[in-house]
């Protein structure tokens, strides 16, 4: 069963409680027998999908047609099976029951036990001040090179005609060709000559190569290296930019720190509620001898 049906099942459950709107604000978007499925309906199940299928469905009515279709034939099928009596057999109560809880659960969860968690701005300035460390923008440099590379087996001549090849190329470039053309005619780095050598932004500690991190940090923006011999071959490194390492305000990271705590909040309120649930029920599985959620502290 897809996710899209198990979805479609917890609307109806929620649809068979919730009603719907006033029906001259509320247009009728098709029917089933005594169904009728209400554009509000519709409207209510979207809302319960993740923001990237909400917003598919809002732009595209082709979509929202098809949705709308797959609710209106599964009532449908559910109509025969009711008639029929499928319902009421013991092994599918049983599962229901467990649709019906596992719906009612989530649906308490999200919309009373976590509605109230709430993460204020005195608790943001506050996480900002004590994590300060963990607030700073590294520096970076906006990185090109040209590679002649050294294969793993290469012998002393190899070595030395990659070597003169690399000479070739710094002497072309202090002759005063543009970087970009020359790296895209002679790198060896056929990914980055597509883009006239551009590697894009890196900050130190992010490569394997400490002899081409060290030539990238010693150059200012617009400046080219001489040759840099690392473990795979020869770089001749040129830096557009450089940005210095620097701490970032906290109006800058607010909002994104205002969703890591107010998750972490959520997921704790969760966690211990959940505990204490299964505590009041006195929940326990002797089977897997697992002790149950907030038994012991």
């Amino acid at each position: 069963m897809t996710s899209r049906t198990l979805l479609v099942g917890a609307f109806l459950v929620a649809l068979a409680a919730g009603g719907s709107r006033a029906e001259e604000t509320n247009p009728v978007v098709g029917k089933a027998g005594e169904f009728t499925l209400r554009e509000a309906d519709l409207d209510r199940l979207i809302d319960a999908l993740p923001a990237e299928a909400q917003q598919q469905l809002r732009k595209n009515p082709e979509q929202r047609a098809f949705l709308a279709r797959e609710i209106l034939q599964t009532r449908a099928v559910a109509m025969i099976a009711r008639k029929e009596g499928f319902d009421r057999k013991p092994e599918v109560r049983e599962r229901l029951g467990y649709f019906v809880d596992d719906f009612l659960a989530r649906e308490y969860l999200t919309k009373v036990v976590i509605a109230g968690v709430k993460v204020s701005g005195a608790e943001l300035r506050a996480y900002y001040q004590e994590h300060a460390k963990d607030f700073v923008m590294p520096e970076q440099a906006m990185v090109r090179h040209i590679f002649i590379g050294i294969a793993d087996a290469a012998d002393s001549q190899a070595k030395a005609a990659a070597r003169t090849r690399a000479e070739g190329v710094l002497e072309r470039l202090n002759k005063g060709e543009d970087f970009a053309a020359v790296a895209a005619e002679a790198s060896e780095d056929a990914e980055s000559a597509k883009e006239g050598g551009l590697l894009g932004a890196i900050t130190p500690g992010q490569t394997n190569s400490e002899e081409f991190e060290k030539a990238v940090f010693a150059l200012k923006a617009g400046e080219v290296s001489g040759l840099v011999e690392s473990p795979f071959g020869y770089h001749i490194v040129k830096v557009d930019e450089r940005k210095e390492k620097r701490a970032l305000p906290f109006d800058e990271v607010k909002e994104t720190l205002r969703t890591r705590l107010q998750d972490e909040a959520e997921q704790n309120r969760l966690r211990e509620f959940i505990a204490g649930a299964a505590k009041q029920a006195g929940v326990e599985l002797p089977v897997t001898g697992e002790k149950q959620p907030g038994g012991e502290k």
